[in-house]
């Protein structure tokens, strides 16, 4: 039990010490000088916690992302309470803000809820369609098809599919949609190799296209539906739910 107790200390630092290195690596990424410092705070920690950086349970302290991302405290504790907003983070009184942890139920909740919108926003999307939002869909799945980087290929999926939702002209179920991926992406992407979770994404991604073309929002719809249900698999079984 003594050593245990000697080596638990320096296996937390050494934790701390890599997500401290992939903060950065992802503050990199994002481009500060492209928008406000409260914003890039917000997309900065918003990464880290889908790519599994930052895990759900992990306490965030304000004075350390400030040093490991060279900002004051202001723009931290702004990205904190919009990250609360959008349930990836929780902010307790005389505790801090500390990551979300989803429970099976609320996940699967969180998925059904996901399903709905996407089903509704597809088909009012479909009847709308416009050849510009056909050509960025089928650009975006071109680009997807020469990634392997499972993070970059997850944009490109998200990507892919808004370029078809933003038909509906609907900005508000929008925003909804992309805070339940989020809160969905963490509990695959850090598990699941691109063969894994995109192997059979490829072709239905393909027939959406094509049915949004033909402006078939039946077959669009089913297509929709068996792919969501996929990845509401996919995330139920993800091993960050045992923990």
């Amino acid at each position: 039990m003594g050593s245990i107790k000697v080596k638990a200390p320096k296996i937390l630092t050494e934790v701390r010490l890599f997500m401290s290195t992939q903060l950065k690596d992802i503050a990199e990424e994002m481009h500060q000088k492209s928008m406000a410092a409260r914003d890039w705070v917000f997309q900065v920690i918003r990464t880290a916690i889908i790519r599994g950086v930052l895990p759900g349970g992990m306490p965030l302290r304000q004075d350390e992302i400030s040093a490991q991302l060279s900002v004051s405290h202001i723009p931290v504790r702004e990205a904190f309470r919009q990250l609360d907003a959008q349930g990836l983070v929780r902010i307790y009184p005389n505790r801090g803000a500390v990551v979300t942890k989803l429970t099976k139920e609320e996940l699967e909740n969180a998925m059904d809820t996901r399903i709905i919108l996407e089903l509704g926003v597809i088909r009012a999307a479909v009847p709308r369609m416009t050849d510009e939002c056909i050509e960025k869909a089928e650009a975006l799945l071109a680009q997807s098809a020469e990634e392997n980087d499972p993070n970059k290929l997850e944009d490109l999926n998200l990507q892919m599919h808004f370029a078809l939702y933003e038909a509906a002209n609907n900005p508000y179920i929008l925003q909804l949609i992309e805070q339940l991926h989020a809160n969905v992406d963490r509990y695959i992407r850090p598990y699941y190799t691109p063969s894994e979770a995109y192997a059979q994404t490829v072709g239905e991604h393909r027939n959406l296209i094509d049915a949004c073309r033909n402006k078939d929002v039946e077959y669009a719809c089913a297509i929709l539906r068996t792919h969501l249900e996929r990845t509401k698999v996919l995330s139920l079984n993800s091993p960050l739910l045992a923990v």
